[in-house]
């Protein structure tokens, strides 16, 4: 252990970082494999956030679209809003919606059966002449409520919101931008976390935000491969959504409907300067309940029911690329990582530890610049986060770890069903 803390310390200092690089052509086999196992994934990360930063610096206005344009007549903009038991932040997202500076804006809020007084506090903002409220027969989960409130919708755009969302001033006007290319099927909005001081477990959000809601979908818009429109903010062209016939209504997330929307061979955009403000776990507990839903969606949406997205002949060379690197980076390089550490330290734990404490100050002077070209790009996360580097190679660890189990089941298909989705509705989708 003091020779494991030896190296710990000596993670920091320039020559020792020297003398390990120097160290790596001679490494055994297995150690080697390990390391090319943490480079290769952080190379990938690295290299477009390095990308962004240049063209930040060269060319900027390549990055950003121009600002707001000036329309005669701004479109009737359609804002849905689902949910279940949210009373205690649907008023607040309403406001948002209300004082948000656009002028032709109708909310549709459809109400999942509430047991508390999510549809009255609702039905208190129709006198304000720009919402309706409806209210489903019975509880038949999100999807089917947002369809309800996608077949009432009038607008030739219908924007997705979170019942417990707060939408910044001018982010409509920011979102309507990238549809002046008919190409484009839906926006996807720039999420921050509203409650990133409540604890450690947020703070940690806040930064993983900046580098995968922000920097990621920016270059990964201008590329022509985002992967996701945001449940919690997307704007969508009316037309293309109900020519999807609206969302799957058992496995209907953002991320079905976006695999969807790239199927049909619609352009997808990500909005940076459109803020929309959410609320993450403030737990562990709530965080890796959070993260298993996702993870095992992931797994039931991409790697099972749209896998053929896969196939270049149906849907082209942008799709395939779009789904390897989720394959590679969300499933197949943590995977790998992880279970090279477990054999790894299982193994070999502190004979040649300068290994294991080499990756680790890799990882935090890799997240220290990310975290300086994500502020300087976009301006999130804050700088006062800095000091908080060192500690998100380990909160990444430990939450891969939680994760894991989870995924095993899902790809065990064990216990497929999410408590989320009503047993009505789950009766009838497909296990996919």
């Amino acid at each position: 252990m003091q020779e494991f803390l030896r190296y710990f310390v000596e993670g920091i200092d320039p020559f020792n970082i020297i003398r390990s690089v120097n160290a790596l052509p001679s490494l055994p086999w297995y150690n080697a494999l390990f390391v090319l196992c943490v480079i290769g994934p952080l190379v990938r990360y690295q290299g477009p956030i390095v990308a962004l930063w240049l063209a930040n610096l060269v060319v900027p206005h390549r990055l950003f679209p121009p600002p707001p344009r000036s329309m005669v007549q701004p479109p009737l903009v359609s804002v849905v809003i689902a949910g279940r038991n949210e009373a205690a932040g649907i008023a607040g997202t309403i406001r948002s919606l209300l004082g948000c500076s656009y002028p032709r804006l109708e909310i549709i809020v459809v109400d999942d059966c509430s047991t508390d007084d999510t549809f009255s506090i609702a039905r208190s903002f129709e006198g304000t002449g720009h919402v309706r409220c409806y209210r489903a027969a019975t509880h038949s989960g999100k999807p089917s409520c947002l369809n309800i409130g996608i077949q009432r919708a009038r607008g030739e755009f219908i924007m997705i919101v979170d019942a417990d969302a707060d939408v910044q001033i001018g982010a409509i006007h920011e979102m309507l931008i990238p549809f002046d290319d008919p190409k484009v099927g839906a926006v996807t909005a720039h999420l921050r976390v509203r409650n990133a001081r409540d604890s450690f477990v947020t703070r940690m959000q806040e930064i993983e935000y900046a580098f995968n809601v922000a920097t990621s979908r920016l270059w990964r818009s201008h590329l022509g491969i985002l992967s996701i429109i945001a449940g919690a903010g997307g704007m969508f062209r009316a037309g293309a959504l109900r020519l999807l016939g609206g969302y799957d209504t058992g496995l209907g997330d953002d991320t079905d409907v976006t695999m969807r929307l790239r199927k049909a061979g619609w352009t997808l955009r990500f909005a940076p300067h459109a803020i929309i403000w959410v609320d993450c776990p403030a737990t562990w507990r709530g965080l890796i309940r959070q993260r298993s839903r996702w993870e095992r969606n992931m797994i039931k949406i991409r790697l099972r029911k749209q896998i053929d997205i896969l196939r270049i002949s149906l849907f082209g060379y942008g799709n395939f690329l779009m789904m390897l690197d989720q394959i590679l980076v969300r499933f197949l390089a943590p995977m790998l990582f992880l279970f090279g550490l477990v054999w790894y330290v299982a193994t070999d734990p502190f004979t040649t530890s300068r290994i294991l404490t080499f990756m680790y100050w890799i990882h935090v002077w890799e997240t220290v610049l990310r975290m300086l070209a994500a502020n300087d790009v976009i301006g999130v996360p804050r700088l006062g986060a800095l000091p908080l580097a060192p500690f998100l190679p380990l909160y990444r660890l430990i939450l891969r770890l939680a994760l894991l189990p989870p995924i095993v089941k899902e790809l065990l298909r064990i216990g497929l069903r999410h408590g989320y989705v009503p047993e009505k509705i789950w009766r009838e989708t497909p296990h996919w």
